[in-house]
Formats: structure tokens, C-alpha cells, sequence
């Protein structure tokens, strides 16, 4: 079981731009979702990278747990949002039904 790892992050905006290009992003959806790191990186976001330890791995192991997701601190705060790409949002239609999923409009 892998404990740590590490690799060299994406830190220039045309290759980040390519990868959401890849990953079928039209530029004006990759903005709105993902403008804060957009914009981080055309000015100059410096290369990151190192190794991150796995703790929340060591956590599920000494806890005895067989999914990690049990272990991890989520949601990130107590009204289930991430405070920098302001998830959940809005999917697209075209999205949803892509992934087979049907909302219903609760009572």
C-alpha cells in the first residue's frame, strides 16, 4: 500500500488549458469552474512539488477501516462546499445525462 508520493505539479496556464481542453472543458465552462487557478497560474505560479505522506492511509490502516473515504475529512466544511472552486455548483445537462444521472425536484 502506497503511503506517500509526489510528483511536479501542472504550473503554466497553456498546458493546464490544454488538459482542460482534453478533458472536453469548453474555455468559458473552464472559467467559471476553475478561474481562481486560471488566474493563479498566468501570473506566474511558481512550480510545486514534492512528496505528501498518505496520513489519512496510516489513519485507515490503524483504524482498522477498508475505505479511506472513511477516514478523510469530508466534507470540507460543515455545509458540504469547498470554499475555492464553490462545489457543488451547477452541472451542465449535457453532463448529466452523459453520467446517466436524473434530478428530481424534492417536495
Amino acid at each position: 500500500m502506497e503511503l506517500g508520493s509526489g510528483s511536479i505539479r501542472i504550473h503554466r496556464r497553456d498546458i493546464q488549458a490544454k488538459v482542460f481542453q482534453a478533458l472536453g472543458f469548453e474555455e468559458e465552462d473552464a472559467r467559471a469552474r476553475f478561474g481562481f487557478l486560471l488566474d493563479a497560474l498566468e501570473y506566474g505560479a511558481p512550480p510545486h512539488g514534492g512528496i505528501a505522506l498518505g496520513l489519512d492511509r496510516l489513519v485507515m490502516i490503524l483504524a482498522g477501516e477498508t475505505s479511506i473515504r472513511d477516514v478523510i475529512p469530508f466534507p470540507k466544511t460543515a455545509r458540504a462546499t469547498d470554499l475555492m472552486c464553490d462545489a457543488p455548483s451547477t452541472v451542465p445537462e449535457r453532463q448529466l445525462r452523459e453520467l446517466g444521472i436524473q434530478l428530481r425536484k424534492t417536495q
